[in-house]
């Protein structure tokens, strides 16, 4: 690296591209539908060079380039072997779901988003939420699902959270904000939970019984996929930094 470079930070304009693909992302699929969908990679990959010919050509700075894709091929290892893991994994629930059912199923949820990432969860629990709900499922019930086990849930531990992974990998301690932010989180998912069961006990009571009875009549508690819970477990497993 140019020791002349080495501690003058980065100009401000080397934010543009990122920038520029988070308005990409935000606006394209709305203004250029077909365009984005042929050629969404394409633009990442245009401007995502921007950042690294940078630091290649004018910082002379590979071996941040090297850590930093170091770093990214780690985190998508990660996300990409719970979702392939939690993918194999398919429950069945029986019965209707009451109100109350939804909101222990969302907080159980939550807490296993912590331990397989968000990724994990939403992929492992989406499908047995919607078949539970399935007589009666609304927009309502996939955005809660999302704003709880797929965002906020997964706050609490470095498997949860993908800026805490990268912390993680920088040397932050593993249960450093488990220790200092539960009482934050419990805040956030209590207030979520509590919405979402004055909004879900509405629409349970405008489906009659006789509907519930039959939606639900034939299902049986199912658990396919068992031993993919041990891959879960060596997947999330403490290591050192």
């Amino acid at each position: 690296m140019n020791l002349s470079l080495a501690n003058i930070p980065p100009p401000a304009f080397i934010l543009l591209p990122f920038a520029a693909m988070l308005l990409a992302i935000a606006a394209m699929p709305l203004l250029f539908k077909h365009h984005w969908e042929r050629f969404y990679h394409w633009w990442a990959v245009v401007l995502g060079s921007v950042s690294v010919g940078y630091y290649l050509l004018v910082r002379h700075d590979a071996t941040s380039v090297w850590h930093t894709a170091h770093e990214y091929f780690s985190f998508l290892m990660m996300v990409g072997s719970l979702f392939v893991v939690a993918g194999g994994i398919h429950i069945v629930v029986k019965g209707e779901a009451k109100p109350w059912v939804n909101v222990l199923f969302l907080a159980l949820a939550c807490l296993v988003s912590n331990l397989i990432g968000t990724t994990g969860a939403s992929m492992l629990l989406i499908r047995p939420w919607i078949r539970m709900n399935k007589y009666r499922v609304t927009g309502f019930h996939i955005v809660f699902f999302i704003f709880l086990v797929s965002n906020v849930s997964g706050c609490l531990t470095p498997i949860g959270d993908p800026p805490l992974f990268l912390g993680f990998l920088k040397g932050v301690p593993f249960w450093w904000v488990l220790e200092r932010c539960w009482q934050a989180w419990a805040v956030g998912v209590g207030l979520l939970l509590g919405i979402f069961f004055v909004f879900d006990t509405i629409n349970f009571r405008k489906a009659p019984k006789p509907i519930r009875d039959k939606e639900t009549a034939r299902e049986t508690w199912r658990f396919g996929g068992l031993r993919n819970l041990f891959f879960l477990g060596v997947i999330r497993l403490p290591r050192g930094s």
